[in-house]
């Protein structure tokens, strides 16, 4: 009797475990396909297509409707384009962390023509408990170095300097490092990492809540290389701090 009492107990414990780590359910994807000819009277110059993916989160869910906030705004800002030249641009993203804390998504921007292509990664993170509408998770707020509604202009440009100082040396340390044997340009300095990797941006979450830092292909390495990414384990940096 004793035993089967326990099993129930375990059962309910790992039935209210799971309730609270449930992922943020999603919608169908925020999308669009926006077709517009170079010149309207000569159908020959070809078309600008731009066309984007976002993530769609349920607004009866925690924090749904304050990452759909930030969705809405930033589909309503998107500019497209076409400077006149057949082309196009696609935005992707995948979900990199989905749990009952963080959502975070790494949007991919791929923009190209018979000239030229290019790409840009960007990292989107967010509080599921803790959000504002419309706003992402700032480092600092990660960190836990920035209260929630610190609205404090200079503690708030502190403590951003004081994260992004750490993370430019912990990354280029990685970069010294070099266990992955990446072909980093011979010439690339810490420096010019410093004006080019921000940590404050350039970062997502992954799977255990844990930041990824990235430099944007062909900073630091040819294009080749892809996005180079730098996983640092969060009780790693505040150990640093």
């Amino acid at each position: 009797m004793k035993k089967t009492t326990v099993i129930l107990m375990v059962l309910c414990l790992l039935a209210a475990g799971s309730a609270f780590a449930d992922p943020l359910p999603l919608l169908d994807d925020y999308f669009d396909e926006i077709v517009t000819p170079v010149d309207e009277s000569d159908p020959s110059a070809g078309e600008f297509v731009y066309s984007y993916h976002y993530p769609h989160a349920d607004d009866d869910a925690e924090g749904g409707a304050e990452i759909n906030a930030f969705y809405d705004d930033l589909i309503s800002l998107s500019e497209f384009e076409s400077s006149f030249n057949p082309g196009t641009t696609t935005i992707t993203y995948s979900v990199t962390c989905n749990n009952d804390d963080y959502f975070s998504v790494l949007v991919h921007t791929v923009r190209s023509s018979e000239e030229q292509s290019s790409e840009h990664w960007d990292g989107q993170v967010f509080s599921r408990k803790n959000g504002s509408p419309g706003q992402t998770w700032t480092l600092p707020r990660l960190l836990g170095t920035l209260a929630q509604n610190e609205n404090d202009s200079w503690l708030q440009e502190r403590q951003t300097e004081k994260a992004d100082k750490l993370l430019v040396d912990m990354v280029w340390e990685l970069i010294e490092d070099n266990e992955e044997e990446i072909d980093y340009f011979p010439d690339f300095t810490k420096e010019q990492l410093s004006h080019s990797f921000f940590p404050e941006e350039n970062f997502y979450l992954d799977d255990t809540g844990n930041p990824v830092f990235y430099i944007q292909p062909g900073v630091a390495a040819p294009e080749t290389a892809g996005l180079l990414t730098y996983s640092i384990p969060l009780e790693d940096i505040l150990d640093e701090l």
